[in-house]
């Protein structure tokens, strides 16, 4: 295997999914060899809590072409895929998820577009097949992508897609502990370079997704505040308006005593409300820069996008 060219690697993030792995592996093994290519499978195990990386090893063990990597902890699905990037031998990549609503059948259509001259496809559902709070969320959080990254609008965002092998090469040099792929691959990659093809997308056939508010709010954080100054813009406005306020009111109180001696300045509940609000302004803006500050320390020191505990390749 390591002399022969592989045409594609499927990168395949896994966390608790010991029911569909033998389905899904076995579905992308057909699908290949009827296009008759060479390939390989490479399963990132991010530290699951029940035996998928038992299962894992036996499937490494029955086909040459499954490659097998165990997280020492979890590290989230982005950096269990940068892992899979850094492994990968194929021409092209392709990443889907491990629950079976991404149908393997559907990767000839990632195949067939890319091959239009494009670096980068991604599949767009026809129809998700989530609850409409699971696809509230996922809406809410492709816009805030949009918006962050500065992504054209046409352009839709998936976990389903299809890398040339040279994005994956520019997107390994990047490195940040804390990945975010959608940003990694706009800035690997000309955005006329990246399109979509309509996919069709499963119910989900077993569990529950790992997807809710807290997920959602801790990837739109990492966006946020790795990809964008936005939260120490906002911190500056507020400041810059309170400052504005208070020297508006502070000047009005000082004219109206000089015109009337005997107006009165606000008495000390007004002081407390004025005092209370401004400490938790400061408050909040020392708080988000000691957040910057944590994640710099965090690159320059210990940070590391993903640490193995095993691996059989």
């Amino acid at each position: 295997m390591s002399s022969e060219v592989i045409n594609y690697s499927i990168v395949v993030p896994v966390y608790n999914s010991e029911k569909t792995l033998d389905e899904l592996t076995s579905i992308i093994k057909n699908v290949f060899n009827n296009l008759n290519k060479t390939y390989e499978i490479i399963l990132i195990d991010d530290c699951s809590r029940d035996s998928s990386w038992g299962i894992m090893q036996k499937l490494n063990k029955c086909n040459k072409n499954i490659k097998v990597i165990h997280l020492i902890r979890n590290f989230g699905q982005h950096n269990a895929i940068i892992c899979g990037f850094h492994h990968s031998k194929g021409k092209y990549v392709i990443t889907l998820d491990d629950d079976l609503q991404h149908p393997p059948e559907e990767i000839i259509k990632l195949i067939n577009k890319i091959n239009e001259d494009y670096m980068v496809v991604y599949g767009k559902y026809i129809e998700k097949k989530h609850s409409i709070f699971e696809n509230f969320l996922s809406n809410g959080f492709q816009y805030l992508i949009h918006v962050i990254l500065k992504i054209p609008k046409n352009i839709y965002l998936s976990s389903f897609a299809i890398y040339d092998l040279r994005v994956i090469k520019n997107m390994c040099t990047i490195k940040n502990s804390f990945p975010f792929l959608f940003a990694l691959t706009t800035a690997s990659a000309p955005t006329d370079k990246i399109t979509n093809v309509l996919i069709n997308h499963n119910e989900r056939k077993v569990g529950k997704s790992n997807y809710g508010i807290i997920k959602y709010f801790k990837y739109s954080l990492n966006l946020i505040i790795n990809y964008s100054s936005l939260p120490l813009q906002l911190v500056g406005i507020i400041g810059i308006i309170i400052s504005i306020v208070s020297i508006i009111v502070g000047t009005s109180i000082v004219v109206r005593k000089a015109l009337n001696p005997d107006y009165g300045v606000m008495g000390w509940n007004s002081l407390m409300v004025s005092i209370t609000f401004l400490n938790g302004i400061t408050l909040m803006s020392v708080a988000v820069i000691g957040e910057y500050l944590r994640r710099i320390l965090a690159e320059t020191s210990y940070g590391q996008q993903y640490a193995i505990g095993e691996m059989y390749l």
